[in-house]
């Protein structure tokens, strides 16, 4: 990938080394008639509007009734932003958690969120150093190894991001069920492997709730109305 020869700002060079990333292997989606009905009706009765930047109410509030009755975690709608799917919030909480010149900590596959580090400036780790600003974990981390770097999260301060987004396993175990955690920890996830191509994503929770959708807000309006229409029905049907 060549940087416009114009232009010699640091991100310009940065983007002269960025790998290009892999896409994940996602089954091409099987609708049901009744998710493919509500896009139809919500084209019919003109959602081609912006929605609510945030998201639309509905589906704010879903994720939030999600996260309590799979995780036992308490999350205000007001406390959810739905994305473009969970490229895009990777991205934001990574360049908004993690300054320049800090490192993230990720005990696993770290390709998801390599690119966005290496826009921003901050380095990946896969052990404790003494500048880690963030902890990126997901749930097919070794448990044992989540627990024991939770403990230490606690006790430095560090941001958290659980990403549940493409896990290959789903354990009733969250990182905010610690209330001494539960303001630090945001909660990635997205539709993709259900509705892929319809770019439906969310991020969830943390004192830093409000800046992470104002920095969302600086990269994209909002995620389609039809999208997130489409996808209300189907959690509401498949879940």
């Amino acid at each position: 990938m060549q940087s416009p020869q114009t232009l010699s700002r640091p991100l310009a060079q940065r983007v002269e080394n960025l790998e290009a990333p892999q896409p994940p292997a996602v089954m091409a989606p099987t609708l049901t008639a009744s998710v493919v009905d509500a896009a139809v009706t919500a084209l019919d009765r003109g959602e081609t509007h912006y929605t609510d930047r945030p998201g639309i109410p509905e589906f704010r509030t879903w994720v939030a009734e999600h996260l309590r009755e799979r995780y036992d975690v308490s999350v205000d709608p007001s406390e959810v932003t739905i994305t473009c799917g969970s490229t895009e919030a990777r991205y934001v909480c990574m360049t908004l958690l993690a300054p320049p010149g800090s490192s993230v900590l990720c005990p696993g596959d770290s390709a998801r969120i390599r690119g966005a580090l290496h826009l921003s400036g901050a380095r990946i780790v896969d052990s404790i150093e003494d500048d880690v600003s963030l902890l990126y974990i997901t749930p097919d981390v070794y448990r044992e190894t989540s627990i024991e770097l939770l403990q230490r999260a606690e006790e430095s301060d560090w941001w958290i991001v659980y990403d549940l987004s493409f896990a290959k396993t789903d354990p009733p175990f969250h990182p905010a069920q610690n209330p001494k955690l539960a303001s630090r920890v945001v909660t990635i996830d997205s539709l993709s492997h259900h509705m892929a191509g319809w770019r439906l994503g969310w991020m969830a929770g943390s004192e830093m709730a409000l800046r992470l959708r104002a920095g969302k807000q600086a990269i994209t309006i909002c995620t389609t109305a039809v999208s997130q229409w489409a996808g209300l029905e189907w959690v509401r049907t498949a879940t």
